[in-house]
């Protein structure tokens, strides 16, 4: 996501309904069908933010911290419209596209991550290689656009 859109997505998630940081985070990967799942390390402090701008506002509901959009948030999002659905269009026609190749990385990394403390050093060289080989190879291919 590019640098500074992601503080529109949460006001747009949050412009629905009151919702605790989880919710924000299963409603934003939600909408873009599990392509883009925010951490916890980008929503809270990004929530933090949008409260010292009163775009937002919190309270404490059984122990958790409800979010709501403000009046000043609805402003502000609403002289963004165009640049919030440009940036949600992009990332919805650009995640589907792209669905199959970050399924074939969570594969591949859970392939590895589940059998890495059983490789012998052996197998450990030869994964090194295809990895290098194949990073050299998409990088050939992002470089020169071929």
């Amino acid at each position: 996501m590019e640098k500074g859109a992601f503080k529109y997505i949460m006001l747009e998630t949050l412009k629905d309904r009151p919702m605790h940081g989880y919710e924000i985070m299963r409603a934003i990967c939600d909408r873009f069908s599990g392509f883009y799942t925010p951490s916890a390390g980008l929503v809270y402090p990004t929530l933090q933010m949008l409260e010292d701008l009163g775009y937002v506002s919190v309270k404490e509901e059984s122990g958790k911290r409800i979010y709501s959009i403000t009046d000043k948030g609805r402003e502000f999002i609403a002289k963004r419209k165009e640049t919030i659905e440009d940036i949600i269009k992009k990332h919805e026609i650009f995640g589907h596209e792209r669905m199959s190749l970050n399924r074939e990385l969570r594969r591949l990394a859970r392939l590895i991550i589940t059998n890495y403390w059983n490789l012998t050093p052996k197998e450990t060289e030869k994964i090194e290689d295809i990895i290098k080989e194949t990073r050299e190879k998409i990088g050939k291919i992002l470089l020169e656009g071929d």
